[in-house]
């Protein structure tokens, strides 16, 4: 990764990246959710898969994020499921698009994508199962 120019890639090194998942759980996964029911622990997305927590999904969900990104977002957290990898994504110039997502999935292990603003707000989740589940956007309060 690194700076390719129109925005800059920063790696988070995994004692980083695993807070960084640690927030986004204490964000957006529901207070007392049912573990049995609900197996978010396998893919933190089930908690929008099995509607335990509100959100867009679809179409509607790629327009909020692409919305998102042409507004002031000027950097935010990119990570994975399944890999301890994260990312902060400097936006300054806001020319990061949906398009660019791309590069960060290389095979399945990275298929699962994050990402949320630094205060943890909203959260855009592209899944594996793109087109089926997912993908997902949530604000924090609703």
């Amino acid at each position: 990764m690194g700076d390719n120019s129109r925005f800059t890639v920063l790696n988070l090194n995994s004692i980083e990246t695993t807070k960084i998942k640690k927030i986004w759980e204490d964000s957006f996964v529901p207070i007392g959710i049912d573990r049995q029911k609900i197996p978010y622990e396998d893919m933190l997305w089930h908690i929008f898969s099995y509607k335990a927590r509100e959100c867009e999904s679809g179409e509607q969900a790629r327009n909020s994020f692409k919305d998102i990104l042409k507004d002031n977002l000027y950097s935010f957290y990119l990570f994975h499921q399944y890999k301890n990898t994260g990312y902060i994504i400097d936006n300054k110039f806001r020319t990061f698009s949906f398009d660019d997502l791309s590069q960060f999935i290389i095979d399945l292990e990275t298929a699962d994508i994050y990402i949320t603003d630094e205060q943890f707000n909203w959260t855009f989740v592209l899944t594996h199962e793109d087109g089926w589940l997912g993908p997902y956007f949530c604000k924090r309060h609703r």
